[in-house]
């Protein structure tokens, strides 16, 4: 009765331990995500107060040297050609210039590029996403900013961005553009940061959300990959595309482990039929040695018995009966070394400790820094 209370009490923890692996590995995915997401700064220069902290939102990569952001974010660069732009990214000791190479009011997506390659560009993901798919927001909140009292020459520092999640909640249409609706909290500074699904794909930028009044929930509206990917096209850009589902980590390494178990037992189950078929022409080579031995030994004996009317019965009986006795000796050789079914249940038992000793080595430790996490939406 102990043992069986025991069991009904950690039953509900370890299923609770295996939901939270499956979470901390999909978030695993997100952070990798989060290494392609860059503040977008606006940097003004005035001949009185030098250069100041204008604005700023946040962006992705999308192909090498190239940044995709809201064109919102950028559009004061229309009212003075005293803003630049500065790219400041997850890591690293500095920030970038960059220059908007195009911009598209109505779909309000801008492209920045920087002239050095240092962003990893993430893939977009152009097929039907889950209606209640999982999703994370990643960016640069300024309430985040604001919380952790950063000043303005700490906000165009690298620093890694903040990743919030949620849920897809449908596709939208705001007049004229393709939408997604989703419940990421973001806040002001989001503008331009990446929708990414389980697997840290972009499946839209984040353009504007729906201020909460009183008990109404939040909600966050992207500009889906129909709306980005014509932009990029548009502007000669070929980004990474993918239409595969998203299969997440956990999944993914159940399928692979269930893979190799079956083409391991494929490989065994040919190994064992090409052990049986071994065995048996072993036995059926001996038997047909010994039976073919016992019939020229049996023909040199009579060979033997009538050497005296049959002068050739000498030479005959003893070579017959010779060779018999080499055959039948050969029968017993092959039987005795036929290959033994020890030796068949013998393999699976030294590749089940290969694989045991593999899988300890897998599972030491290894020393992983990762990006401090912000606020979550969880």
């Amino acid at each position: 009765m102990s043992v069986l209370l025991l069991w009904m009490v950690m039953l509900p923890v370890a299923a609770s331990a295996q939901k939270g692996e499956e979470q901390a590995a999909t978030q695993n995915e997100v952070v990798l995500a989060a290494r392609s997401v860059v503040r977008v700064a606006l940097i003004a220069n005035d001949p009185k107060q030098g250069e100041y902290l204008l604005g700023h939102g946040s962006g992705v990569a999308v192909a090498p040297g190239l940044i995709v952001t809201n064109a919102h974010v950028v559009a004061p660069l229309r009212e003075s050609p005293n803003i630049a732009i500065s790219i400041v990214p997850s890591s690293g000791d500095r920030r970038y210039p960059g220059r908007l190479l195009s911009s598209d009011s109505r779909a309000d997506l801008a492209l920045i590029r920087i002239e050095e390659d240092v962003i990893e560009p993430l893939p977009i993901f152009t097929g039907t996403p889950p209606d209640t798919g999982r999703v994370a927001a990643i960016g640069y909140p300024g309430s985040v900013d604001l919380a952790e009292n950063l000043s303005a020459t700490e906000r165009v520092q690298p620093i890694p961005p903040v990743r919030t999640f949620g849920q897809l909640s449908g596709g939208r249409s705001r007049r004229d553009v393709d939408t997604l609706l989703h419940t990421a909290a973001m806040a002001r500074g989001n503008s331009g940061g990446p929708l990414v699904d389980d697997c840290g794909r972009i499946i839209g930028i984040n353009s504007f959300g729906a201020l909460a009044q009183q008990n109404d929930a939040e909600f966050g509206f992207a500009i889906s990959a129909r709306e980005i990917i014509p932009f990029l096209q548009r502007a000669d850009v070929r980004p990474e595309i993918t239409t595969e589902s998203c299969v997440p980590s956990p999944e993914r390494a159940r399928r692979e482990a269930a893979e190799r178990e079956r083409a391991d037992r494929l490989a065994r189950d040919r190994e064992r039929e090409a052990f049986y078929e071994t065995r048996e022409l072993s036995l059926a080579l001996a038997v047909a040695l010994l039976v073919t031995g016992a019939m020229l030994f049996t023909g040199g004996i009579i060979a033997m018995f009538f050497r005296r009317r049959w002068r050739p019965g000498t030479l005959v009986g003893g070579l017959s009966i010779g060779l018999g006795i080499a055959l039948m000796a050969g029968a017993v050789y092959a039987f005795l070394n036929r290959p033994s079914l020890a030796e068949l249940y013998a393999e699976p038992e030294a590749g089940a400790a290969a694989s045991a000793e593999a899988a300890s080595a897998d599972a030491e430790p290894a020393e992983t820094e990762d990006p401090p996490e912000g606020p979550s939406g969880e």
